[in-house]
């Protein structure tokens, strides 16, 4: 386990753009890995400013001295709620493209459980929601 490892969001922070970290994209955007240990890039946003984008992920996250920790993933449009309720530093967020990132879409789901709206989950998220977390080694 990483310094920078979530016990309650399967992400690690992978760091900012390279060459740019003390230029203002540097600090716009962030890297975070999945549980498949596949990189992905989100935007940073501060708590109060991070857009409810219809389908996007967003992670609630803290600084820390070791780099950034996912405290909540869900859906963008209840970030804000969640920052709040959690004291995050930043929301980042990920909007998704042609490639669905399998993993980040699970966190969606998990998101939909914890809400109870598990009927609503096409039956293969469901399965998806059952298989065990794999960590990659840092």
């Amino acid at each position: 386990m990483n310094a920078t490892d979530s016990l309650l969001v399967p992400l690690v922070d992978a760091g900012g753009l390279n060459g740019l970290k003390h230029a203002a994209l540097g600090a716009r955007y962030r890297f975070w890995r999945d549980e498949d240990g596949v990189r992905h890039v989100f935007s940073v946003y501060r708590p109060d400013a991070a857009p409810d984008y219809p389908d996007a992920l967003a992670v609630v996250s803290r600084r820390t001295p070791a780099g950034s920790i996912a405290m909540w993933a869900g859906p963008a449009s209840n970030a804000r709620t969640a920052a709040l309720r959690m004291r995050g530093d930043e929301i980042h967020i990920h909007v998704f493209g042609e490639e669905n990132a399998p993993a980040l879409r699970r966190l969606m789901d998990r998101n939909a459980m914890d809400r109870g709206e598990a009927s609503q989950l096409p039956r293969p998220a469901m399965q998806a929601l059952c298989l065990p977390a794999r960590r990659h080694a840092a």
